[in-house]
């Protein structure tokens, strides 16, 4: 499979094939410089230390069970189809957060520079407060019987297939809502 890295002031991608999948991943050379970490599709079960200029990191479709420290300057974070069951504490940068697919009871704290958060099929009961920034919401197929106040700038919402009590509270926004 592939893993792709970006660095700062730099238009050229680095990709490492492999014709089988990887299962480590480690430090890299000129690590503070990476700004995007693309290692999706593999069978890795830990991620390095991250750097701390890094504002992307697509990590989905592999064998995590835990993230490390994620840091200030991330802005989208793909982790979705893992085996999650926590993540850690969000960066306040965070704009993307795609965490569908795994085992999560609990999302943390979610920042308010948040504009859309996918949390479909996991075990989640409850959200937290949702940020005032937040334009996209997916949190189908979990066990969820009440959403948290929806801030005005939601423009979709898609929560299907939960076990929401009050249905009727929500269908009458003025917004693209899937209960």
């Amino acid at each position: 499979m592939i893993i792709r890295i970006a660095y700062q002031n730099d238009k050229n991608l680095f990709y490492f094939k492999n014709l089988s999948y990887f299962t480590s991943l480690e430090k890299i050379t000129n690590y503070d410089n990476i700004v995007h970490i693309d290692c999706y599709y593999n069978q890795l079960s830990v991620l390095p230390e991250l750097p701390n200029s890094l504002q992307k990191l697509y990590c989905s479709k592999n064998q995590l069970s835990v993230l490390p420290e994620l840091p200030n300057s991330l802005q989208k974070l793909y982790c979705n189809n893992n085996h999650l069951s926590v993540l850690p504490k969000l960066p306040n940068s965070l704009q993307e957060l795609w965490c569908f697919n795994n085992q999560l009871s609990v999302l943390p704290e979610l920042p308010n520079s948040l504009k859309e958060l996918n949390c479909f099929s996991n075990q989640l009961s409850v959200l937290p407060e949702l940020p005032n920034s937040l334009q996209y919401l997916h949190c189908e197929f979990n066990q969820l019987s009440v959403l948290p106040e929806l801030p005005n700038s939601l423009q979709k919402l898609y929560c299907n297939n939960n076990q929401l009590i009050n249905k009727r509270k929500y269908k009458y926004l003025n917004k693209m809502i899937y209960l």
